[in-house]
């Protein structure tokens, strides 16, 4: 786990200098001083902050812990990224000394999660177990090797804590969406013709059809668990025609005569696609997402391009 922590840093340009004290702390290692986290909530102080693992354990952090912890180290800001469960009111006593942020093992399942959907950190799907709670989950899972992965465009603490659903466990995961490669024929004016070629993603989880950008690709696309969605959200072709004709019928800016005064005016005419003429051909592509796992044992994926949960088909 500290090496896990140490390259989630780096990735995001923040480098651990060396401490010069040692600390015989028994349960928290230092890993290092930091001038500034962007995952840490500083208030707008601009100190250093003391970053500090707490390794796992069978009992919770408890608060004579922390106030033996208190009593060695120096420094106002401390970043405490703990693998055991701890409440909140441990910290109180010692709250108008020390400046603390201060991470359970929920949270920092997440954070790490969110790293391998990001591409900041690279694992196998066997390498690294981002929450040892959750039980392995009988899903259909797709084998084919997926060649385009989509950027996340939400954060999954944010989500949670608006839904208010802080206390979730949560497994990132991808699900799988087809990119498109359409080439076909636009008709103009006076039946002019041109070839034209187009690539759109099809997110059958939101039912939706849209235009690839390459802006949108995930560089480093990470190894997990693929999913499908319900196979009869798959559209056929003839009704990825009918959605796609409105998408791909254009107008365009044409020069024409004007009577009057001989010059030419700018007129805007229509381009419309020609059904006939369009060939198809996919690829699997993905989009990266969480599994929520409710209390109750029930469980729905979070699409992290929209924001919305869909039923997971088993």
């Amino acid at each position: 786990m500290e090496q896990t922590v140490r390259d989630i840093l780096a990735s995001r340009t923040v480098r651990l200098e060396p401490i010069a004290e040692t600390f015989q702390i028994y349960g928290f290692q230092c890993l290092g001083i930091a001038e500034k986290i962007l995952d840490f909530d500083d208030g707008g102080d601009s100190s250093p902050v003391y970053v500090w693992h707490v390794q796992d354990d069978i009992l919770p952090l408890s608060k004579n812990e922390i106030e033996r912890w208190s009593v060695d180290v120096s420094g106002k800001r401390h970043w405490i990224l703990s693998e055991r469960e701890f409440d909140e009111s441990i910290f109180e006593d010692i709250s108008d000394t020390f400046q603390i942020d201060a991470w359970g093992p929920k949270k920092l399942s997440r954070w790490i999660g969110e790293a391998v959907l990001r591409g900041d950190l690279m694992v196998s799907q066997n390498s690294l177990n981002l929450n040892p709670d959750i039980p392995n989950i009988d899903i259909k899972v797709d084998d084919v090797l997926n060649s385009v992965t989509l950027m996340p465009l939400i954060e999954l603490n944010e989500w949670l804590d608006k839904e208010s659903m802080s206390m979730l466990n949560t497994l990132p995961v991808l699900i799988n969406v087809k990119l498109w490669e359409i080439s076909g024929m636009m008709v103009g004016p006076n039946n002019e013709k041109h070839a034209k070629k187009w690539s759109y993603i099809e997110d059958p989880w939101s039912k939706k059809i849209y235009l690839f950008n390459d802006e949108d690709v995930l560089l480093n696309s990470p190894s997990l668990r693929k999913i499908n969605p319900l196979q009869s959200n798959w559209r056929d072709i003839n009704l990825l025609k009918t959605k796609l004709q409105p998408l791909l019928d254009f107008r365009k800016k044409e020069k024409s005569p004007n009577s009057h005064d001989k010059v030419k005016s700018t007129m805007l005419e229509w381009w419309r696609v020609d059904l006939d003429t369009l060939s198809f051909e996919f690829s699997y592509a993905q989009i990266p997402a969480w599994i929520l796992m409710f209390e109750d044992g029930g469980r729905k994926i979070l699409h992290s391009r929209n924001g919305q949960t869909y039923e997971i088909d088993n």
